[in-house]
């Protein structure tokens, strides 16, 4: 089956976050992936994407329903999508009736305001100096807000109590939302002599909507008469850039902070403040050098950078130095420390002739499907960056398969390439090696197989054109005669090759319908039947319809001598008269032979054994005329009247039958009355006669 393939224009949608497992967000319609008669069948082009395992689409239907709770905020912290417009594509084919249809669906995924400000504590003690000056700014820890835009930390607002504190107004809140900064800035000076301390609330507030949440930080400032430097960093901002592949425990940057104090007043100590994106361990700071190390092995594909807001603060007896602040940025470098992946999607449609064998690499397809039949698709990807990210390909299929390019060659579908023939080959083993382009190339193989099925194309083929063969009429009855013998191209050991064999019509032969031996079931008379012929049919046993193939048997029997000659007659009478010419024929005898090749037959008279040979009248030529011998022999009524022999028929292998041969000599007037005294007396016998006269008549 040849396949078009079609790309549908990307459509968009928005849907809020944390929806119900279950929900219904989008159902595809694609033109043409459904008719009357038949759906297509919906996949992801990537089943492996990290962003479809919070997906179902429904094959038959194209429904998209959600899989997981998405957090839209943990999205953004996992660079799964941009904080600022979190945008998940979704990539999506349907295969219907030799078509492929591909689709893409930008599923944007709106903040809900579903997580309030939060301060890591909710009460701060602050000592300061008394005479430190205006516009002194102490720093505070900001509060988080998980959610992004209008949904995350507008702004601060600072409250007092009139009732509590004896100066009003002393400090004024200072944000700054790029660098995330909050500090209270003095605006009056301080006496501790009036007021020892002063109470304040810090309010955050993001933008939600119809209702801002808030959270609140007390403070509670000490007001110190204890003169006392302050530690000063000499860098405030560092910059790292630190590859994924780093080892734990290596040194990373070093931040120093100097006091002018003496003693434990100057003695610093280093603490991490915050930590963004926050990761517990991943970094390591010396308390007393400042010195950072990793703690936690790096990984670009899930952190791209990391910022550490840094305190240093002295060791003064009664802390009553201001701290200092320092930021560190750090920029993970990509290495090519991810393999390519390949993920394939076979093609499972019964229907269409192709199956994938689960939890397997094993395609099996039915022989003969039109070139142009649909495997499947595959994609690959690489979760480095740059050229460490960038994937070339190649597919080794030995002329099997046939590709389409996707999404600038980051996915391909396969079709067949040929019409497979699986008495050809049957089998056929692809290789797809993938390779990124890292100074050191990573490459990933995938190894599958393409399994040709037999399908019942073949009909058996008789080892001979036609079977002759040559047998004696006394063969004994159950002898095997035959072999018949075919072979059939399909696969062995399956009903498309088993072979049963059968006789055209009933004779006197039976056939092994398993082995195609003949074997004799009746007597043979070749005088009866001198040959035989007959179809001899194999058939295959393969579905929807078995194929058989047709071969001619011809047996003719050997004629052997089992027939003795049978006269025409059972006896023979012949009547001549005495008076019968020498050398003429006086009758024909005929016997006949049944066997073909000893039905030559010859006569042979047997004397009377009472008659001298040389006195006997007659002859016999050997193809049975019997006749009066010569001059020198001759039949006399008055000496023998009748005469009685045999004469015998013999083939040419000796078997003979005799027949009896009765000639009657007839009587002639061939003498004279003759008188036999001189007497005068005259006698005549009356009778003889009238007798003599009738003959003469008659003459």
């Amino acid at each position: 089956m040849f396949y078009l393939v079609f790309t549908i224009p990307k459509e968009s949608i928005h849907i809020m976050e944390d929806l119900p497992i279950g929900t219904s967000i989008y159902t595809f319609s694609t033109d043409g992936c459904k008719t009357i008669n038949n759906a297509g069948t919906y996949r992801f082009v990537d089943s492996q994407k990290n962003s479809n395992d919070f997906f179902l689409i429904d094959p038959y239907t194209g429904r998209i329903t959600t899989k997981k709770l998405i957090d839209r905020d943990d999205f953004c912290l996992r660079r799964m999508c941009s904080c600022s417009k979190c945008e998940i594509i979704l990539e999506v084919l349907c295969v219907n009736m030799g078509k492929i249809f591909f689709n893409d669906l930008s599923i944007i995924i709106d903040d809900r305001n579903d997580h309030s400000p939060q301060f890591s504590k909710s009460s701060i003690i602050i000592d300061i100096l008394e005479n430190v000056p205006i516009g002194y700014l102490i720093p505070i820890d900001i509060a988080i807000d998980l959610d992004y835009g209008n949904n995350s930390i507008q702004g601060y607002t600072l409250l007092e109590d009139n009732s509590t504190n004896k100066i009003l107004n002393a400090f004024q809140i200072e944000y700054t939302k790029k660098n995330d900064l909050l500090a209270l800035r003095l605006i009056k000076i301080l006496d501790r002599e009036l007021y020892h301390s002063l109470e304040y609330i810090i309010q955050a507030y993001d933008g939600g909507q119809p209702q801002a949440l808030i959270s609140r930080l007390n403070i509670y400032i000490n007001i110190l008469d204890v003169n006392d430097m302050s530690p000063i960093f000499d860098r405030s901002e560092i910059n790292v850039l630190l590859s994924e592949s780093t080892s734990i425990g290596t040194f990373i940057a070093r931040v120093h902070a100097f006091d002018g104090d003496a003693g434990l007043n100057g003695l610093i100590y280093y603490t991490i403040v915050s930590l963004d994106p926050p990761s517990n361990g991943t970094f390591i700071l010396s308390k007393e050098t400042g010195e950072i190390h990793l703690g936690k092995s790096l990984d670009y594909e899930k952190e791209k950078s990391y910022r550490i807001k840094i305190k240093a603060q002295d060791n003064g007896p009664q802390q009553v130095s201001i701290p200092a602040f320092a930021m560190i940025y750090i920029d993970i470098k990509d290495e090519n420390d991810n393999y390519p992946l390949i993920t394939p999607t076979f093609n499972d449609d019964r229907n269409s002739g192709v199956e994938h064998i689960l939890n397997s690499s094993i395609i099996t397809i039915r022989e003969n499907l039109l070139n142009g039949t649909f495997l499947g698709h595959i994609s690959i990807s690489d979760l480095d960056s740059d050229n460490n990210g960038l994937v070339s390909w190649s597919l080794e299929s030995n002329g099997s398969i046939s590709i389409k390019e996707l999404f600038n060659n980051e996915a391909f579908l396969m079709f067949t390439a040929r019409i497979f023939d699986r008495e050809e080959q049957s089998q056929y083993d692809i290789r797809l090696k993938a390779h990124d382009h890292g100074i050191q190339s990573l490459t990933s193989i995938l190894n599958f197989t393409l399994i040709i099925l037999d399908e019942n194309d073949n009909a058996p083929i008789f080892d001979k054109e036609f079977y002759s063969i040559n047998i004696t009429e006394t063969i004994s009855i159950d002898t095997i005669i035959l072999h018949f013998h075919a072979t059939d191209a399909d696969e062995e050991n399956t009903l498309n090759s088993k072979i049963e064999y059968q006789l055209s019509n009933e004779t006197i032969f039976s056939l092994n319908s398993s082995t195609g031996e003949l074997r004799l079931i009746g007597k043979l008379d070749r005088e009866e039947q001198s040959s035989y012929e007959f179809d001899i049919i194999a058939s295959d046993h393969g579905q929807p319809q078995p194929l058989s193939s047709t071969v001619r048997c011809i047996i003719n029997l050997i004629d052997i001598n089992d027939n003795y000659p049978i006269f025409d007659l059972s006896e023979y009478v012949f009547e001549i008269p005495e008076t019968w010419s020498n050398l003429s024929p006086i009758g024909h005898v005929h016997a006949t032979d049944a066997d073909e090749n000893y039905g030559e037959l010859t006569y042979k008279l047997v004397y009377n054994d009472m008659t001298m040979t040389n006195e006997w009248p007659f002859e016999l030529t050997t193809n049975g005329t019997l006749y009066l011998k010569g001059a020198s022999v001759d039949i006399d009524y008055e000496r023998c009247s009748i005469y009685q022999f045999l004469i015998l028929a013999i083939d040419n292998d000796d078997l003979n039958t005799s027949v009896p041969v009765t000639i009657h000599i007839l009587n002639r007037n061939d003498f004279c009355p003759e008188l036999i005294n001189n007497s005068t007396a005259l006698f005549f016998n009356i009778d003889l006669w009238f007798n003599n006269s009738n003959e003469n008549f008659n003459q």
